[in-house]
């Protein structure tokens, strides 16, 4: 075998001392190192096929240090699951002294928030002399928050007694909305813990948040990061594999940029927290949730949460701010009054609950189908089913509520909750959605039929997507908000339903307002000159 030139090959350093990246570098110049000698060797003794060259290449690298080492580590080879290295998992949970805020949240006016605490005093009560209430309330499962419905002029007429109830029943059917205008939230205490969520790699976002993590810290609150970011505060960057070049706006391995602590509360980087995956429960932390950016950050911040998430304020800092209405160089006027150390009192926010979908799969394969768990991924636009990289139509047959409704033909199909109505639904024809519209659309994308229309279904409906066995295609795609999640096989199917965590944002106006002010300004809808009088 040739050897190569002595200024060609590399000193490597002992792979127990090696971070995964490094690892992943050192597998990399192996690679392409063996692949030079193996392409000589074939040139000067024989000739021999490229998958033969290729196979004993992967065989040499394969049986390395650095590849051995990363071959132990599961997550490494997988980029769906993030990297927990061995100190943070000998850590363990890193946020289980925080106690979060309790709040509460109703329907109807702000001004019925003064009855909130009359109404859940009455529904204990009630509850001691009979075993139903007119009032009902609806607790989470982490028994923080509690939900109580309080209808615009009947909140006085609430009481034990359902007399008046069951006249009403005997005359008639009465029916109301389901859904209400107006939602509010209001903390009982201030909150403690606030978890930020910022855009990667502008300059600008990083900025304001390096002024709002310092100003929430000198507020007496815990200021919780993303575990990149908080290695970054920590000044634990790993080297570049190859340094930035000049005058380059490329986003460097230190994706936010943080700099040094020069402006920051003195003591910051080691009051700030963090949290070790798998092991801490979010849900149980964060009293709140400030994203800075577009609307990705803030699909990126839900996918943080796989059950119940708390309030979310949003500020812009992205391209679109479709869900994001508060201005970033608001964000001192905006949170002052919730996390302000003189603040003792939190007054009521509104918010829009905006659906999200939890989704199961089932393989067809597999013999015990009862066994099958929800996956751990709740969806925030939509769910996509596609033909990934086949040449052929995927052909998909859809279910609701097991009821057989039509066949897909075509290159996929949307399923999309109302905040996905204006994403990729939309560019797909479908119709947009109001946020506090209880629906599930159904959007095909580019079917090979003329009639195949977008469908609204009630937030009832459980709809179950299958990959016939008679499809051309092998392998079908699911992408969860845009990310390629799961690869079905013939006759796999998932299963879509609405999940009972919504996200809270917090509105700037209302949810109405709010909502037609981005339809209007960021998708410019219905923009045309108005017609002259004569």
């Amino acid at each position: 075998m040739v050897s190569l030139p002595p200024e060609i090959v590399r000193n490597h350093h002992p792979t127990d001392s090696l971070s995964p990246k490094q690892c992943w570098r050192e597998v990399l110049v192996q690679s392409n190192k063996e692949m030079i000698q193996e392409m000589l060797a074939s040139a000067s003794y024989g000739t021999r096929s490229i998958d033969e060259i290729a196979l004993a290449v992967a065989e040499k690298v394969l049986s390395t240090g650095p590849a051995a080492q990363l071959l132990e580590d599961a997550s490494a080879l997988s980029p769906m699951v993030k990297r927990v290295s061995t100190k943070t998992a000998e850590r363990g949970p890193q946020l289980s002294d925080i106690q979060v805020a309790q709040w509460d949240i109703w329907s109807g006016k702000v001004d019925d928030a003064h009855k909130v605490d009359r109404l859940l005093e009455q529904k204990r009560n009630c509850s001691k002399s009979s075993p139903r209430s007119t009032v009902d309330p609806f607790s989470s499962p982490e028994g923080n928050v509690s939900l109580v419905l309080v209808e615009e002029g009947e909140s006085d007429h609430h009481s034990c007694t359902s007399e008046e109830e069951r006249n009403r029943m005997q005359a008639g059917l009465e029916l109301r909305t389901t859904t209400q205008q107006y939602t509010w939230m209001r903390w009982k205490e201030k909150p403690k813990s606030v978890l930020l969520v910022a855009k990667q790699g502008d300059m600008e976002v990083t900025r304001r948040l390096r002024d709002i993590a310092s100003w929430i810290d000198s507020q007496g609150c815990f200021v919780i990061l993303e575990p990149e970011l908080w290695t970054e505060v920590q000044g634990k960057i790993e080297p570049e594999f190859s340094p930035p070049k000049k005058n380059s706006k490329e986003m460097p391995s230190n994706k936010w940029r943080w700099g040094d602590s020069q402006g920051l509360v003195p003591g910051f980087a080691e009051r700030a927290r963090t949290w070790t995956p798998g092991q801490d429960k979010l849900e149980e932390c964060i009293d709140l949730v400030v994203c800075i950016g577009g609307d990705g950050t803030l699909c990126w911040a839900s996918g943080l949460f796989s059950g119940a998430m708390p309030p979310v304020i949003a500020f812009a800092g992205g391209s679109l701010g479709f869900l994001t209405p508060f201005p970033i160089s608001d964000w001192l006027k905006v949170l002052m009054p919730v996390l302000g150390s003189k603040c003792e009192v939190v007054p009521p926010l509104q918010v829009a609950c905006r659906m999200r979908f939890q989704m199961r799969l089932t393989r067809y394969e597999e013999e015990s189908r009862e066994s099958q768990q929800p996956i751990p991924v709740q969806a925030m636009n939509e769910v996509l089913v596609h033909r990934g990289s086949s040449p052929h139509l995927v052909k998909l047959e859809v279910f609701v509520n097991d009821k057989h409704v039509t066949m897909v033909q075509g290159d996929g199909l949307i399923i999309a909750t109302p905040t996905g109505s204006t994403a990729y639904s939309l560019a797909a024809g479908g119709s947009m959605m109001h946020p506090a519209v209880p629906g599930i659309i159904l959007t095909p994308v580019c079917p090979h039929s003329l009639s195949f229309r977008p469908v609204v279904l009630p937030d009832s409906a459980v709809v179950k997507v299958q990959v016939p066995l008679s499809s051309r295609s092998q392998k079908v795609m699911v992408a969860v908000d845009g990310k390629d999640r799961i690869e079905l096989k013939r006759g796999d199917f998932i299963e879509v339903e609405v999940s009972q965590y919504p996200i809270p944002t917090v509105c700037k106006s209302s949810v109405t307002a709010d909502w037609f002010r981005s339809v209007n300004e960021a998708l410019q809808w219905n923009l045309r000159l108005e017609q002259k009088k004569h």
